[in-house]
């Protein structure tokens, strides 16, 4: 798997395909239209129980979405520093899994 991964660690940026981008950026238009209906569901005094169901599908969105830029990243990003020897990636990989626990 080629990852498209380009790390720049002093500015803490990260370029992306094209393609990469397009991706990130449907799924999170996806997941602001579902927090919008959410938004109405709440106006409209809907029934808590189909508010959570909602709730519970932008959480897993959410989640799909980290896992497939956080997999990215290590791919890409983190396994160069590595191979530079670059010692703080393992301190990023412990960060990234303490926050996503």
């Amino acid at each position: 798997m080629e990852e498209h991964c380009c790390c720049q660690t002093q500015e803490r940026k990260t370029v992306r395909s094209a393609e990469d981008k397009k991706s990130i950026i449907t799924r999170l238009n996806r997941i602001a239209g579902q927090v919008n209906g959410i938004k109405r569901m709440v106006e409209e005094d809907r029934y808590c129980d189909d508010i959570l169901v909602q709730l519970a599908a932008v959480d897993a969105s959410v989640k799909s979405l980290s896992a497939v830029i956080l997999q990215k990243h290590l791919h890409g990003c983190v396994a160069g520093q590595i191979r530079e020897g670059d010692e703080g990636a393992l301190d990023e990989i412990v960060d990234l899994f303490r926050k996503f626990s």
